[in-house]
């Protein structure tokens, strides 16, 4: 019986599907057809008048702005309201040093791009300290800053400001095109929104969609999260300071132009439009830019009115006005896909199945789901995946005496009390034979979840040392020890909801590929890229098909499938990668019966792929059924270590656990 459908089987091979495959030909040609009109639409207005040419450019200039902004705001999570004060940088450090120092305009353009960046690594790294309102009250703080500063130098122009600097035209032999500086605002602008748009496509963005909400998530497969985060807050930075670049061409600039009342503007903008999206930021700007323009009020009714429309933007549909359109397309779509399939879906039963990049013979279709029938056929996809790079005496060969010896995981001595607490491990040793299951229990409070939380690198060691195949790994990261093959689960799934979960799964993979931040800007246009991308959605669809998770979960949002689906998602999120020691949390909770079974199966076929399991769970029958060694935990202290059969039999595990 299929566990993620209960229906019969009825076993039938799928069609090969290559991994060679390339992208539909109509989104090639969409994208050919959009950068064509946006060229059109640039010779039109570089053809207009001043007075459009005037609105539009700076419609386009905020539109630069409040991308850079939702990079941060929508992806990681970062509220920052100095994006008014690094745009100020940009516009200020291109007029100063062109107008007082000579320099060509166009020299000045990496050095604001840059210098903006480097401020926004100093901000981005206050984001490890503080987060949430705190981050944006002190970016807030920062924007403050740079608006008196500029306010009381002499060399800025005071509060009288500075005239801008002239753009320099076409030759005559260009001059057909148009106004120059049309031009130029509109490649900064294509150039951002190549940009932010390649990020959305690559594997770096369900990073930042885990950083943003769950951070541990990300760094247990992999993802170096203080790093990121800085990283892409500086890459937002020089975006603002691209935006500062072109906005100084367009006028008088003033303090006035960068202030605080500037930054929350900034923000509506981007949350007006549609927080992480891709035309939202854009929407917004070009709304709050032009609206005062084209509808001429009093000054005083429009802040009213901008301040209804916002009101009631956040109450009825904080997605933002293209996040409503969005949500009204998805609806569509499953409605005409509910006409097509004839009926509702039962609850628990998938949505039509889609077919699985898998080899032919593979997978079979198990009523409406997908089930593993050849293991063996599977192992050409698996050498898709890159090796990881571990030197050998980490990882013994098995079959010599002295390797085997070795440990898969040791953790000795192990001592941990929170601040102003009791000690929640106290000299606890736990260790590991490799290629083996092994169960931790105890009673609630016994300090399991402390040194699971410990093994993993969440926690951080403070007395006792922990080795993984030989190699001490307490003082390193999370993301170090997912890189050495460690991964584990959580005891409450803690994934990115609004990626589907074969998104969630190929997130695993994280640590599996080299590069993928810097690769990121450039996703699209990489070969090596949409390779990596197709080798991930091919390990991801297996991963979930292993676990029980048919094709028809694959395009489902996580946060719309059953709670059973979301933990054995997680569990392929942690068996994708092909860890060599595997820590599961809790794995069976809120599980069916058969969906308990397909788990037990699925760590003892892990065992047979000499994984090493660590399993923590409340359910006695099945740590004891699965389990080659049990080890006891209780009150933060280790009561008993032994085979299955031992620890069933022990007078005080009877007594601190079993209550017999």
């Amino acid at each position: 019986m299929n566990v993620a459908t209960g229906e019969p089987l009825r076993a039938r091979p799928l069609k090969a599907f290559s991994l060679a495959a390339v992208p539909g030909r109509g989104k090639s040609a969409a994208t050919v057809v959009g950068l064509a009109a946006y060229v059109a639409g640039t010779v039109a207005i570089a053809h207009s008048s001043s007075y459009h040419q005037g609105l539009l450019l700076v419609a386009a200039v905020y539109s630069i702005l409040a991308l850079s902004l939702d990079l941060v705001a929508g992806a990681t999570g970062l509220y920052s309201l100095g994006h008014a004060g690094l745009f100020a940088l940009g516009a200020y450090g291109a007029t100063i040093l062109n107008t007082h120092y000579g320099w060509n305009i166009f020299l000045t353009l990496p050095v604001c791009v840059v210098g903006v960046a480097l401020v926004g690594v100093v901000i981005g790294a206050l984001s490890l300290r503080v987060s949430g309102l705190y981050f944006a009250i002190t970016t807030l703080i920062f924007t403050i800053i740079v608006n008196v500063v500029v306010s009381d130098l002499s060399i800025t122009g005071g509060y009288q400001g500075l005239p801008s600097p002239d753009f320099p035209n076409f030759p005559k032999a260009l001059s057909g095109l148009g106004t120059a500086l049309v031009w130029g605002v509109s490649g900064a602008l294509l150039l951002t929104v190549v940009v932010i748009w390649s990020i959305r496509s690559s594997a770096l963005y369900p990073a930042l969609l885990a950083i943003r909400g769950s951070e541990p998530f990300a760094s247990s497969v992999g993802v170096r999260t203080a790093l990121t985060r800085v990283g892409v807050f500086s890459l937002s930075a020089a975006l603002a300071g691209l935006a500062g670049w072109t906005f100084c061409f367009l006028g008088f600039i003033t303090p006035g132009q960068f202030d605080s009342t500037a930054a929350v503007n900034i923000l509506v903008m981007v949350i007006l439009g549609g927080m992480n999206t891709r035309t939202g930021p854009i929407f917004g700007a070009v709304f709050i830019s032009l609206f005062p323009v084209v509808v001429n009020m009093n000054p005083l009714w429009q802040e009213v009115l901008f301040g209804a429309v916002f009101i009631f933007v956040i109450v009825l549909f904080p997605e933002g006005f293209v996040g409503l359109l969005a949500r009204g397309w998805r609806r569509l779509v499953a409605t005409r896909r509910l006409g097509q399939a004839g009926t509702a879906p039962r609850p628990g039963l998938a949505p039509p199945a889609v077919t699985p990049a898998a080899p032919d013979g593979a997978l079979v279709r198990v009523g409406s789901g997908l089930q593993v029938r050849d293991a063996n056929l599977l192992a050409p996809l698996a050498r898709e995946l890159p090796a990881r790079e571990v030197p050998a005496r980490e990882v013994p060969a098995r079959g010599n005496g002295a390797a085997e010896a070795t440990p898969a995981l040791e953790a000795l001595a192990i001592s941990f009390n929170y601040v102003g607490g009791a000690k929640a491990l106290n000299n606890v040793t736990f260790v590991v034979r490799r290629g083996t299951v092994h169960g931790l229990i105890g009673p609630n409070g016994s300090g399991k979840s402390t040194l699971v939380n410990l093994l993993s690198g969440e926690l951080a060691c403070q007395a006792g040392t922990i080795k993984l195949h030989g190699r001490r790994i307490e003082r390193l990261a999370a993301w170090q020890r997912a890189d050495l093959g460690m991964m584990r689960t959580f005891q409450t799934a803690v994934m990115v909801p609004e990626l589907t979960p074969r998104q969630n799964v190929a997130l695993g993979l994280f640590s599996r590929f080299d590069r993928i931040g810097p690769r990121a800007l450039v996703w699209p246009m990489l070969p090596s890229a949409r390779r990596d991308s197709r080798r991930m959605a091919a390990v991801a669809e297996l991963s979930l098909a292993e676990v029980g998770l048919g094709a028809a979960w694959v395009r489902a949002r996580l946060a719309d499938v059953p709670h059973g689906v979301e933990q054995l998602t997680q569990l392929a999120v942690a068996c994708a990668p092909k860890p060599s020691v595997l820590i599961l949390d809790e794995p069976l909770a809120g599980l069916s019966t058969g969906e308990v079974e397909k788990v037990s199966q699925l760590v003892r076929d892990l065992k047979v792929k000499d994984v090493t399991v660590i399993v923590v769970e409340h359910q006695t029958r099945f740590i004891f059924d699965v389990c080659d060694e049990v080890t006891v935990l209780a009150a933060g202290e280790l009561v008993t270590t032994g085979t299955a059969a031992q620890v069933r039999a022990d007078d005080r595990v009877r007594e601190v656990y079993l209550g017999q």
